[in-house]
């Protein structure tokens, strides 16, 4: 991030990028801002002077609250924005991430501002007309439509009731949070004229196919990269952010961890076989930016034993292709009000930025870069099984060379590892023992029954 902003001083100031010196006025930033929001968006650097020197804003942290406070409550409608503090030269500057507005004309006490060049300037009768045809033509997105019959007695309580309490702990929404559900669901833009929208049915019916075949998720496991036996398959149907975190859940189970035991210590460290973090945003991504209204597609999850894939229906902006997604990037949320309840919510990070977290993720956990695709009207991302411990770090030459020479979920009794190690019956309990302890392995029936069975998510 800190390189990022960097490269936004160099550039100076444009129709995207906005200096403004630490004592600049709020005021004047909370214009900067809806000029940026009725135009295409753009960068805010608060800290960094005329000349694109990084000065720095003292006391970074309240001013960050006290900003969000004001473009929150000054700025109608409210906006969908991201403010951050980054580190630059030793000196904080706070960063506004602009994404073009979805419901122009955006004004400040009343006053549209749109920006010209590097000048920020009042809206006159032209502009305003633009922006408001812009706001109609908005209007016509499927989100903001609606579906007769569909209201507030067929949304979950519940997960309402759960909204309110996490927009109010993240502190993105400014402290008018309306105790109404009706009101709550007005103020987020997704009952409008006294209809909810499709927005709000994606995000809280209760039953979201009732109402819209396509609007679910799906999970499937095949037995082999070839797409081969269905060894599993199930279908997600609810408010959109409880489903994203079954999903997790779904897809954790069924991938495993990998697990081994380090020098000197008892217990066994597992770690996921995916990036928790990179799941999490590929499904977001799949969630707030995919093509509703396309006939058929739903969001699918497909689980292989080496890779997975989440894919969607829907497109990229003009312009882009896969490699934009790999580097930081402007955010245009497909679905704007879909995409602001997960940011409010705090399960998008900074805007544009996610995506290379999840390669540096992966990173980490020793993944395969994820890979992105677009192809025949659907948007897809490959994750990668992070590799597991080699087994010879903590097994003894047989038993690492017997567990090499199985494959997932592979049966053996006792006798084929006698044999395939050298050892007596007694010893290669011993040794069976051993790597059931360590979760290798699996133990099946008992007695002369027993089987074993390498683990799905054990240590090769």
């Amino acid at each position: 991030m800190k390189s990022h902003v960097l490269e936004l001083i160099k550039k100076g100031e444009s129709e995207i990028i906005e200096f403004k010196g630490s004592r600049s006025p709020l005021d004047s930033l909370l214009r900067a801002v809806c000029g940026f929001l009725n135009q295409q968006g753009g960068f805010l650097l608060w800290g960094v002077d005329d000349k694109g020197k990084p000065t720095g804003i003292d006391n970074a942290e309240k001013k960050v609250e006290d900003l969000t406070s004001r473009l929150m409550s000054d700025i109608n409608p409210r906006p969908f924005v991201s403010v951050s503090v980054q580190e630059v030269k030793q000196v904080s500057v706070i960063v506004v991430r602009v994404p073009p507005g979805s419901d122009k004309p955006y004004s400040v006490n009343r006053k549209i501002w749109v920006r010209i060049g590097c000048s920020i300037m009042r809206a006159g009768g032209e502009s305003t007309v633009d922006l408001v045809e812009q706001s109609a033509m908005d209007l016509e997105r499927w989100e903001r439509g609606s579906l007769p019959g569909f209201s507030i007695e067929d949304c979950d309580i519940e997960e309402l009731s759960k909204t309110r309490k996490e927009i109010a702990a993240a502190g993105r929404f400014g402290s008018d949070i309306p105790l109404d559900n009706e009101m709550l669901l007005e103020h987020l833009y997704l009952r409008r004229s006294g209809l909810l929208t499709n927005a709000a049915l994606v995000l809280f019916a209760s039953q979201t196919r009732r109402w819209s075949p396509n609007v679910y998720l799906r999970i499937v496991s095949y037995t082999s990269e070839k797409a081969g036996s269905l060894a599993n398959d199930v279908v997600l149907d609810g408010p959109a952010i409880r489903t994203l975190y079954e999903a997790v859940s779904i897809i954790q189970q069924r991938t495993g961890f990998s697990s081994r035991f380090k020098k000197d210590q008892l217990e066994r460290e597992d770690k996921p076989a995916y990036a928790i973090y990179a799941l999490r945003e590929s499904l977001v991504n799949a969630i707030t930016h995919r093509s509703y209204d396309s006939i058929g597609g739903c969001i699918r999850v497909e689980i292989y034993p080496d890779h997975l894939i989440i894919s969607n229906p829907g497109k990229l902006p003009e312009g882009w292709t896969p490699k934009n997604l790999r580097e930081e990037h402007k955010s245009i949320p497909f679905n704007p009000d879909i995409a602001r309840v997960f940011f409010l919510r705090k399960l998008m990070d900074q805007l544009g930025v996610g995506t290379q977290r999840m390669i540096s993720e992966c990173k980490q956990l020793g993944a395969m870069t994820p890979s992105w695709q677009v192809e025949g009207g659907i948007v897809s991302v490959t994750l990668f099984r992070a590799p597991e411990p080699a087994a010879e770090e903590v097994l003894t030459g047989r038993q690492a060379e017997f567990v090499k020479s199985l494959k997932r979920g592979e049966e053996f009794k006792t006798a084929d590892y006698a044999t395939a190690a050298g050892v007596s019956q007694r010893q290669a309990r011993r040794d069976l023992a051993e790597l059931e302890d360590r979760g290798i392995i699996e133990r099946l029936g008992k007695g002369r029954a027993t089987l074993y069975l390498r683990s799905q998510g054990g240590a090769r």
